[in-house]
């Protein structure tokens, strides 16, 4: 595995071919683990859910991130060869919810403030909107209400600052694909972790984005058989985009010390053969 100075100094790539098949070969050992560990999570962000005024909240800032970090742990684990052994690893993601709360908390600060920049001139009228709305006048001024919304939203300048947003989403997730991949594989604090995402993805942003809109095709055509096709695009999805980061910073690769012990057992076993 490269080191933080050898990824700060160096322009690593990966291939998307290679992230899919990869991918899927790691998380194709342990598919059945991968669907009850998603099904699991899915029934808890579900209870969560309902926990009044915060509950959506709390899945997309700390429940939905650490399951990710979790399944980052698993996956990396699995490409090093030591398999997934323990069911509970699905919760390890957990143990690093300090670092990955704060790195989701500034990535959705980012995107709020992005979609304030976008949608700023709609803001006089979004609060026109909302007053009209507001008690009996839902009912009142339904006419009213119907032609400002289809002022607002269903013209060429809001739809052109709505792709503007997207574009911006897709390329912010993209440069910050890997942060908790560094929280959890190299153990680093929120904001390095971010910064180390961003230099090693600006060189390969397109590829990136390549690789999120194939997952995407995958993961919306598997949907629509009943979803059913789900419990395997979101296990390769996992895989693929662990993969590019493996490509890049050599994370799969076997411990130095796990080596050199094998190499000692052998040359051992070899001298009592002898």
């Amino acid at each position: 595995m490269k080191s933080i100075e050898e990824l700060r100094e160096t322009k690593g790539t990966f291939s998307i071919s290679q992230a899919i098949s990869d991918g899927w070969r790691i998380v194709s050992k342990y598919l059945g683990y991968y669907i009850g560990a998603g099904v699991i999570t899915v029934i808890i962000s579900m209870f969560v859910g309902f926990i009044p005024y915060g509950g959506s909240i709390l899945n997309n800032l700390v429940v939905g991130p650490c399951f990710g970090a979790s399944a980052i742990f698993i996956t990396w684990q699995i490409s090093k060869g030591y398999g997934w052994t323990d069911f509970g690893d699905m919760f390890k993601g957990f143990s690093y919810a300090t670092p990955v709360l704060i790195s989701t908390l500034i990535q959705s600060f980012v995107m709020v403030l992005i979609g304030l920049l976008c949608f700023f001139s709609l803001i006089p009228q979004l609060v026109d909107l909302f007053e009209l709305s507001q008690g009996s006048g839902a009912y009142q001024n339904q006419e009213e209400i119907m032609e400002l919304f289809q002022s607002i939203f269903f013209n060429a300048k809001t739809i052109l600052l709505f792709c503007l947003f997207m574009l911006a989403i897709l390329l912010l997730s993209a440069v910050w694909a890997f942060k908790i991949h560094f929280i959890v594989v190299y153990k680093m604090d929120p904001w390095p972790a971010m910064e180390l995402s961003r230099r090693i993805t600006t060189p390969n942003l397109l590829r990136l984005v390549g690789l999120f809109i194939i997952i995407g095709l995958i993961v919306i055509v598997s949907a629509l058989p009943c979803g059913i096709g789900l419990l395997f695009s979101l296990p390769l999805s996992i895989g693929a985009i662990y993969s590019a980061f493996a490509q890049i910073t050599g994370s799969d690769q076997p411990d130095e010390t796990s080596n050199m012990f094998d190499f000692m057992a052998g040359d051992s076993g070899s001298q009592q053969g002898v």
